[in-house]
């Protein structure tokens, strides 16, 4: 039932990035919840170290649903007490996998706010939009259960150290 709704789900949010009068149908339904989070992310000075506090608790509310498994599963390993090191290790570089893309994301935010490039608006709804076909695919795969099915072809055209790799931890 899981894996369906989560089909599901991504179909419905990939059809919505995908096609415009989804996302204002989108948009419109939930525009209350949405100003609230702008009321408080106004009331929020984004300057110096309190600032940048604030807009991280905001950002980890909405962040919490993704990376809570991980971070459930690191905590639950380091609560053992055995292989701290692998943990450790786990741990860090999750946090920089993490910080990198917001730290990216923050930099450029900032310089093509200066810069202000109208062909970057263009580019970000042709991307929404790719996004969005791709979100569908995932969730079509998802639905018939082919993601299985990929997953194995994938692994076994997969190098040997990116297996073991990615299924040591």
């Amino acid at each position: 039932m899981l894996r369906v709704g989560v089909g599901m789900l991504l179909v419905a949010f990939g059809a919505v990035m995908a096609v415009p009068a989804l996302q204002r149908a989108f948009a419109a339904a939930t525009a209350r919840f949405a100003s609230g989070g702008d009321r408080a992310l106004a009331r929020v000075e984004g300057r110096g170290w309190t600032g940048q506090f604030a807009v991280g608790l905001l950002l980890g509310v909405v962040w919490t649903p993704c990376v809570g498994p991980t971070l459930g599963a690191a905590s639950t390993l380091a609560s053992q007490g055995t292989q701290l090191g692998q943990v450790a290790a786990l741990m860090l570089v999750f946090g920089l996998g993490a910080a990198t893309p917001l730290v990216a994301i923050g930099t450029l935010t900032q310089r093509f706010r200066l810069s202000s490039r109208p062909g970057w608006l263009a580019a970000a709804e042709t991307i929404r939009r790719v996004l969005g076909v791709l979100l569908v695919g995932a969730g079509l795969l998802v639905l018939t259960g082919l993601d299985k099915s990929l997953e194995a072809w994938l692994l076994d055209r997969s190098p040997d150290w990116l297996t073991e790799l990615t299924t040591r931890f």
